[in-house]
């Protein structure tokens, strides 16, 4: 799971400045921090949009696209803030290379939201046939 996440963080902004800090990114950071946005967060966001929102309220009342794009862009919003906290509170450096991390991280988690999305939306009621 560390070589996936090492890969796909380090795809986007390459390998950690600065260079001593490699293990801690590789090995606590991206790990952590791409677990937590895709499980629970990512996840999280999908099962309220599709079946807490939609499948349980019996309301089509956010089951449009445009519902369906402002829950994806706070799912990316709270991917961005979280990997800058978990950064902090593992005492990275503070550079630019947490925000690039962060905006790489948020951008997987809205990637995600998308195939996520594709998975479950069968199921809800309402939203069946968002965001396509």
């Amino acid at each position: 799971m560390k070589d996936i996440f090492r890969f796909l963080y380090e795809l986007i902004i390459g390998r950690p400045q600065p260079p001593m800090e490699t293990p801690l990114y590789r090995n606590d950071i991206f790990p952590d921090v791409g677990g937590i946005t895709l499980l629970l967060i990512t996840m999280g966001m999908v099962i309220l949009y599709y079946y807490l929102l939609n499948h349980f309220m019996r309301t089509a009342v956010f089951s449009h696209w445009y519902h369906w794009l402002a829950i994806l862009l706070i799912n990316a919003a709270i991917a961005f803030g979280y990997a800058v906290y978990y950064c902090r509170i593992n005492e990275a450096t503070p550079d630019s290379y947490i925000y690039w991390f962060a905006a790489a991280n948020a951008l997987y988690s809205a990637i995600f939201f998308l195939l996520f999305s594709m998975a479950v939306k069968w199921k809800s009621n309402n939203a069946a046939h968002t965001p396509f």
